[in-house]
């Protein structure tokens, strides 16, 4: 049985994340509703309506609408979102299909677990292209052979963070080790951080090449 003092400290360990997670996500909400409030210009005789019904609806309205960096930021969660969503339910749906595929044919039963490790070349290699590709702005550059800075939080940050996954990996290992299997163990983890590295190398080298031609 496991021992009380050490049952809650791996409970505190456990929620540490989830405590920093709730506090980015406060300081993030109230710095997206930030009221906005106009002065008048110095020496100006005009004054704002601070009397009238009109006025301090106006006030009340305008302090409600987040400002131009507030929805910049909420435009950039959005798109990192829509990401995350795509690549954690690819990274799903490769997994049923690994676990139907060996359901099917027991014969395969050895590969069970593997495709941790092709999930994280294949993110590797995207990732890896990502980064060959420069960003560009379209408002103010003509050349148009790269990608938007929110394109790539999208794609790197939202997809290949949730479709990649570190911590299934470590899990993958720590199964292996305890069940005996050294050579499988360290097999699995020099394909999953040797093929990652040289992945991210193969996408950046392609990503060059296609745009110089």
């Amino acid at each position: 049985p496991i021992h009380a003092s050490t049952m809650k400290g791996l409970i505190t360990v456990a929620a540490l994340p989830l405590l920093l997670l709730l506090g980015t996500t406060a300081t993030t909400a109230s710095a997206l509703f930030v009221p906005r409030r106009e002065h008048p210009q110095e020496g100006s005789s005009q004054q704002l309506p601070s009397t009238t019904k009109r006025g301090r609806a106006a006030r009340a309205k305008s302090a409600l609408l987040p400002s131009e960096k507030s929805r910049g930021m909420l435009v950039d969660a959005a798109c990192i979102g829509v990401g995350a969503v795509t690549g954690a339910l690819c990274r799903y749906q490769v997994g049923n299909i690994v676990t139907r595929k060996i359901q099917e044919h027991p014969r395969l039963s050895s590969f069970a677990g593997w495709h941790t490790a092709g999930i994280n070349v294949v993110g590797s290699f995207v990732l890896g292209t990502l980064a060959g590709i420069p960003t560009v702005d379209p408002a103010a550059s003509h050349d148009h052979r790269g990608i938007t800075a929110r394109t790539r939080l999208c794609l790197g940050v939202g997809f290949c963070g949730s479709f990649t996954t570190f911590s299934t990996f470590s899990v993958d290992v720590m199964g292996m080790l305890g069940k005996g299997e050294m050579t499988r163990a360290f097999s699995y983890a020099a394909l999953n951080n040797f093929g990652g590295v040289m992945a991210a190398f193969a996408g950046f080298n392609v990503a060059k090449r296609m745009l110089r031609q």
